[in-house]
């Protein structure tokens, strides 16, 4: 693991704001300390008790106020909680830990009050605990100005930094963690362009190519093929990258437009519409907030693969792994005459059982599913000259041109005759 520290790590200007209001709601006086006890940064507006600035006005009060934090903020980490001590000048102080994937990084001091007026004990512990060079009486006059707080108020603020501290330990890691796939996404995309490089592979020079690459990619996703959808959405960014030339404002324009069409074809599909909108209006939020490319990829490979799940919601894995095969076969099978039996012979199933995953699974039945497919597949032909009507119809496994154009009428809206003319 990389070595960590608390300066890289935490964000200061999300510290600074999260912990100032913290620190005006309660009053308390809040420091971030590193291992060793420094003070990286004191937070909010509320600086250090005049008490304690005299103490540290002296280097032998420094040096002990140094000592204070780190024994404190080692305590803490060893306990993983609150720490509460009583520094060599007889205040009460608290840690927080900070600790990341099982590293301690430092803590957050908070604190430096009384629990109680001082009294005559308290005065002679302090006059004893520091150096006979100190001006006690004006010492003994700053006590007076030390805030009070019980033990109950110190228990339930420390309660609360914890928990504030938590919150940022947590939001810290995933933006690490974010970072870490931005990197991958970074280079993957080198790698895809160093591989066709190698393979001298035609580089992609048309938006007419790309389109093309994208009406497969929309059926792959309304078919819930998960494999193929994301294996041409690679191929697809990085067609765009290069068409492009990098410019971020173009491949912003396109990712969103990727984005949206998705999210109909995933609701095509069977997800969920409310569900998918909701991902896809989160999507555009967070594109529009963002510079990098990487990002730009990173965020669109992570939506559609939620639209995609969305497809499945599968609680069973049993399931999930019976239906997908079922619909490898059927992809790999639909110019056959295929049907449920033979698909549910092929996976050692009854075809009841079949057709009760497709039902419960994917929301529809094994025929609708056959047919939707065949569907896909027959506009992916008419798109080719070559083929006439007829030939496409035998193609994915129909055996009368009539009930073809029945059925693709019923899921395109018009005849095939009619679609394929106006292709040409």
């Amino acid at each position: 693991m990389p070595k960590r520290n608390i300066e890289s790590f935490l964000d200061p200007q999300y510290l600074e704001e999260i912990l100032a209001s913290f620190s005006k709601a309660t009053g308390l006086h809040i420091e971030a300390v590193n291992r060793k006890g420094e003070t990286l940064a004191i937070l909010g507006n509320k600086s250090r008790s005049d008490f304690c600035q005299f103490i540290r006005s002296h280097s032998k009060g420094e040096k002990k106020c140094l000592d204070s934090y780190k024994e404190a903020t080692l305590e803490s980490a060893k306990w993983n909680e609150p720490y509460f001590f009583r520094c060599h000048a007889g205040l009460i102080i608290w840690a927080v830990p900070i600790i990341v994937d099982s590293v301690f990084l430092g803590s957050i001091i908070c604190g430096q009050v009384l629990l109680w007026k001082p009294d005559e004990f308290f005065l002679q512990q302090l006059k004893k605990s520091n150096s006979k060079n100190m001006d006690f009486d004006t010492l003994q006059q700053k006590v007076k100005e030390l805030p009070i707080s019980s033990p109950e108020q110190s228990q339930a603020a420390a309660d609360m930094l914890f928990v504030v501290v938590n919150h940022l330990v947590k939001r810290n890691i995933h933006t690490m963690e974010e970072e870490n796939a931005y990197h991958l996404e970074r280079l993957q995309i080198k790698a895809d362009l160093e591989n066709r490089k190698k393979k001298n592979a035609a580089e992609f020079t048309d938006y007419g190519t790309y389109l093309k690459n994208e009406r497969r990619f929309l059926s792959y996703i309304r078919l819930g093929d998960k494999t193929r959808a994301e294996s041409t959405l690679k191929n697809l960014l990085t067609d765009l990258l290069t068409k492009t030339a990098g410019d971020k404002a173009t491949i912003k324009i396109r990712v969103l437009e990727l984005a949206s069409l998705s999210s109909r074809a995933a609701v095509e599909g069977g997800a969920d519409a409310e569900q998918v909108m909701v991902k896809l209006q989160d999507f555009n939020n967070e594109i529009n907030s963002i510079e990098r490319i990487e990002e730009f990829f990173f965020k669109v490979h992570k939506v559609i693969g939620e639209f995609l799940d969305g497809i499945f919601k599968l609680a069973d894995k049993k399931h999930l792994s019976l239906v997908n095969n079922a619909r490898n076969f059927i992809m790999e099978n639909y110019h056959k005459p295929l049907t449920l039996k033979a698909t549910a012979d092929h996976l050692f199933i009854s075809p009841s059982h079949l057709s009760r995953l497709f039902r419960l699974e994917l929301d529809c039945t094994f025929n609708d599913y056959l047919t939707r497919v065949r569907v896909e597949k027959a506009v992916e032909l008419m798109k080719k000259p070559e083929f006439s009507v007829e030939q496409v119809s035998k193609a994915i496994g129909f055996k009368s041109q009539s009930y073809f154009a029945e059925v693709f009428r019923k899921y395109i809206g018009v005849t095939p005759l009619i679609y394929k003319n106006s292709l040409f």
